[in-house]
């Protein structure tokens, strides 16, 4: 007796979310230890959050100052995990991280096997499932896995809700049509579901601002065949975003007295990408690149920075930081250009930085498997480049285009470009599963 093709594709997708859950929760249960850490403070607001109600972070007094410095989702998140006793539970963060993880590994194995085939669905599952910069994240109380699963998820509900394939089309590798299980859809409740996605990933990380400035024209040449109900759709999304973001703007108009949309941190990031200090080091080192890893001392841009005059709030901070950055782009725009390049190039080098918590085994890890995921992946845009010109590769493409563009005025690194090693992974996918079938041909001659 045959499985039925829908019983044999849950089958194939338990197998993916039960790898992932293993990989990811060896990995973090390895790591654990790494969650005490807080680097951006996304604890600190969440037991604020969870104690006192106020996003913002605990005073010597015990009261909550609100803040604006980081974005809201990651936080608040976190504080559905605090305990009663007010600390964040790091074994919930964990079982939380590899949550994430394994929905980044199931949405991008369902987005490939439904425009691409079902073998490279398998190989681009693994691919994300074992890299090795996506396991590094996960260990960490940082917004990576967070972004990178909501990335997916809006591009998947793209490829399945907004774009799917006619149901003669679902798979390429000799499965049945009637294993596929797109629906008919609701456009209208695909799109406030689309807007709802989109508003989580702004409100994660104030770059995908750019991506769903992106995608939603984009909508407009997709889905219904009616240009009115298309427009309509565009309209709801965009709606919900701009709902979104503008009661975030709101809270920040009431509680710190500015209407900030993003953060009091991008001018920070701004300047840190745009100082004297930094120029100069450019300047002097004229030939610096990424793969160099000469280290910048930032001390001379602290200084500077510190000795400028402010108000005594964030928002005052940041608006200093803008000007300091403004200013240094005016006078030396040549090495603002220069900057630039860097920046895009240190956003997509292979190999992170060394760090002091960073081993050079982590390092090199890292980077030997990027370096073989993004050659794998241009040799699968450029062999099958009339594929990713398709509606459905929009969305990875803009987000190519957003973080490129974004991180290279503001400060980059390598773990910035997480939200698009699920896509890469589908690029080199096709290669390695092209390159499997035809080993199987040549055996069987």
């Amino acid at each position: 007796m045959t499985r039925s093709p829908h019983r044999r594709l849950w089958m194939q997708l338990l197998v993916v979310i039960v790898s992932a859950i293993v990989i990811r929760g060896v990995v973090v249960w390895l790591r654990f230890d790494s969650l005490q850490a807080d680097p951006d403070a996304y604890r600190v607001i969440a037991e604020s959050l969870a104690k006192t109600g106020t996003y913002g972070l605990m005073g010597e007094s015990g009261e909550a100052t609100p803040t604006a410095f980081r974005p809201p989702l990651y936080p608040w998140l976190l504080s559905w995990l605090v305990t009663p006793e007010g600390m964040l539970s790091l074994g919930a963060v964990a079982c939380l991280h590899v949550l994430l993880g394994t929905l980044t590994t199931a949405m991008t194995w369902d987005i490939a096997r439904r425009w691409w085939s079902g073998r490279v669905a398998w190989f681009a599952a693994g691919l994300v499932a074992v890299d090795p910069m996506l396991l590094w994240q996960s260990t960490l109380i940082m917004t990576e896995t967070l972004a990178t699963a909501l990335a997916v998820m809006v591009w998947w509900w793209w490829v399945a809700r907004l774009n799917p394939k006619p149901i003669d089309q679902c798979f390429d590798d000799g499965t049945p049509a009637n294993a596929c299980d797109v629906s008919a859809g609701r456009p209208m409740m695909d799109a406030v579901v689309f807007g709802c996605l989109l508003s989580a990933t702004i409100l994660c990380r104030p770059t995908f601002l750019v991506w769903a400035v992106m995608l939603l024209p984009a909508m407009l040449l997709v889905g219904p065949t009616c240009v009115i109900r298309r427009t309509v759709r565009v309209g709801v999304a965009a709606l919900i975003v701009v709902a979104a973001v503008g009661m975030w703007t709101l809270r920040n108009w009431n509680e710190l007295g500015h209407p900030v949309w993003a953060t009091t941190h991008g001018g920070y990031t701004l300047l840190l990408a745009n100082n004297d200090s930094f120029y100069d080091y450019l300047e002097t080192d004229s030939n610096v690149m990424p793969w160099n890893r000469k280290p910048w001392d930032p001390s001379e841009f602290f200084a500077t920075y510190e000795a400028r005059q402010r108000g005594d709030d964030e928002v005052s901070d940041d608006r200093v930081a803008y000007e300091m950055a403004k200013e240094t782009i005016a006078g030396r725009p040549a090495l603002f250009v220069w900057s630039s390049l860097v920046r895009a190039a240190r956003l997509w080098h292979p190999f992170p930085a060394r760090t002091s918590d960073r081993s050079a085994k982590v390092v090199y890890t890292v980077g030997f498997y990027q370096t073989a995921m993004l050659l794998l992946a241009l040799i699968g845009v450029g062999k099958h480049w009339r594929k990713w010109l398709q509606a459905n590769a929009w969305p990875a493409i803009a987000l190519v285009i957003a973080l490129t563009g974004v991180h290279s005025v503001y400060w980059s690194n390598a773990r910035m470009r997480s939200p698009a090693i699920p896509l890469l992974a589908i690029a080199a996918a096709c290669v390695a599963a092209q390159a499997t079938s035809n080993c199987r041909r040549l055996r069987s001659y």
